[in-house]
């Protein structure tokens, strides 16, 4: 038995289970203060987190998706919590490469290259992630993941930290998204939507629109209106 975790064949694959082990420990210390999910979920690109695939569809060939992307989605990732799908893997890997390591010895007498072996184990962990993934997939609690989307922020309420913005001149805003996550973001007020200046009740007709007012501050409650690259634009409320 020791074999299996002392012989440079089975080396790739006894870091692998050390590894797993180790991710396990952080998302049990992680499921009572809080773990690297949420933050593993917030690196995935909007692309991805927007695709709501069905988990027995092919992803559709006319999709805005990269090919990249595809592959992500054929995997579950953005519709599995990754830390998850990054267990997974690893198992996958692990037990694929100590398979074939046995099967190598019982049928040619020896062992494979650790190269080799990690290849072969590399290419059959993807289907049988794949494979686990779609079993796991429909009894997951759907809220579990608590990736967003950056234009899914569009319509929630924000606030200036300190300063002010005007156009093009950001500042940076501070929101709460629909799952009680933080967001620090940078705003600039949308140009669609113009007000009058705070010392004026009125606006005349013969009034040019540079003098209306532009500038936001920490006082202003905000709402997002759109996402223009990494900005997002607001309005007052």
């Amino acid at each position: 038995m020791w074999e299996l975790f002392d012989t440079p064949a089975f080396a790739p694959f006894a870091i692998a289970g050390l590894v797993l082990l180790i991710l396990l420990a952080v998302e049990m210390l992680g499921f009572f203060f809080g773990g690297m999910s949420g933050f593993l979920d917030n690196l995935l690109p909007d692309a991805l987190v927007d695709a709501d695939f069905d988990a027995d569809l092919s992803v559709d060939a006319d999709t805005d998706l990269s090919l990249g992307l595809k592959a992500l989605d054929w995997l579950y990732v953005g519709r599995i919590p990754t830390m998850i799908l990054l267990i997974l893997f690893i198992a996958s890997f692990c037990i694929a490469g100590y398979v074939i390591q046995q099967l190598s010895f019982s049928v040619l007498g020896r062992y494979l290259s650790p190269w080799l072996a990690s290849l072969d184990a590399l290419v059959i962990s993807f289907p049988l992630l794949k494979l686990v993934a779609a079993l796991i997939y429909p009894i997951i609690p759907k809220d579990e993941t608590t990736a967003i989307s950056g234009d899914s922020l569009v319509g929630s309420s924000a606030r200036i930290l300190i300063g002010h913005a005007s156009v093009g001149s950001p500042a940076q805003a501070k929101l709460t998204d629909k799952h009680g996550q933080t967001h620090y973001i940078m705003v600039e007020p949308d140009p669609d939507y113009r007000y009058a200046p705070k010392e004026t009740t009125t606006i005349t007709v013969s009034a040019p629109i540079e003098a209306l007012d532009t500038v936001i501050s920490a006082e202003d409650a905000l709402v997002i209106t759109k996402k223009v690259g990494e900005r997002y634009l607001v309005k007052k409320v």
